[in-house]
C-alpha cells in the first residue's frame, strides 16, 4: 500500500492547485506578489479569474478589476496583418520600425483596456468597481503595486527582478 501511495503522489500535476486555474506566468506572478505585497488571497471566482459576463478578469482586489495583458504583436492579429504590415515597413530604418510597431502596440494596449472597461461598465454589480489595465511588470509595480501594498516594497528594480523568478517558477512548475 505505501508503494502505491508514493506512485500516485508522484502523478499529480507540478503546478500550485492554489494557482493552477492561472493562464500564465506573468499570472502567477502578479498573484504571488499580490499575495506578498498587498495581503490579498486568492480565490478562484471571487478575488482571481472572475467571470464577468463572457469575459475573465484576472484579479480583484478589494473593489478593482487588474487585468495583466502583455500586448504580442504577433498573437493580437487575428488576420494576416502583422506580416502585412511587416512588410510595409521593412525598408523603413531600423529605428522607424521601432516606433511604428511601439504605436501599433500602445494602440493594442489602448483598445484592450477600452473593450474591459466597457464589459465593467455595463454589469449591474461591478459597474460601478474600479479598473486597472496593465501591460509590463513595471505597470503593475507602480500602478498595482503601488497602490495596494500595504507596507513597504523594494526598489523598481529589485521588485522586477522578483516578478521575472515567479514568472519562471510558474513556468517549471508547469
Amino acid at each position: 500500500m505505501r508503494s502505491s501511495r508514493g506512485s500516485e503522489k508522484s502523478n499529480l500535476p507540478p503546478a500550485l492547485i492554489e494557482f493552477s486555474c492561472l493562464q500564465s506566468g506573468s499570472e502567477y506572478a502578479c498573484a504571488k506578489m499580490l499575495e506578498k505585497y498587498a495581503g490579498w488571497k486568492g480565490i478562484d471566482g471571487a478575488t482571481m479569474q472572475i467571470k464577468v459576463g463572457r469575459a475573465v478578469f484576472d484579479f480583484r482586489i478589494h473593489n478593482t478589476f487588474i487585468e495583466y495583458h502583455p500586448v504580442s504583436l504577433k498573437r493580437e492579429f487575428i488576420t494576416n496583418g502583422m506580416s502585412e504590415i511587416s512588410s510595409a515597413i521593412h525598408n523603413l530604418p531600423r529605428r522607424n520600425k521601432i516606433e511604428v510597431l511601439k504605436a501599433i502596440a500602445t494602440e493594442l494596449e489602448a483598445q484592450y483596456a477600452k473593450r474591459r472597461s466597457q464589459i465593467l461598465s455595463a454589469h449591474p454589480v461591478y459597474g460601478e468597481m474600479g479598473f486597472i489595465c496593465v501591460h509590463t511588470p513595471e505597470e503593475f509595480i507602480h500602478r498595482v503595486l503601488g497602490k495596494f501594498a500595504t507596507g513597504p516594497c523594494g526598489d523598481a528594480l529589485s521588485m522586477k527582478r522578483e516578478f521575472n523568478k515567479l514568472r519562471k517558477d510558474f513556468t517549471v512548475l508547469r
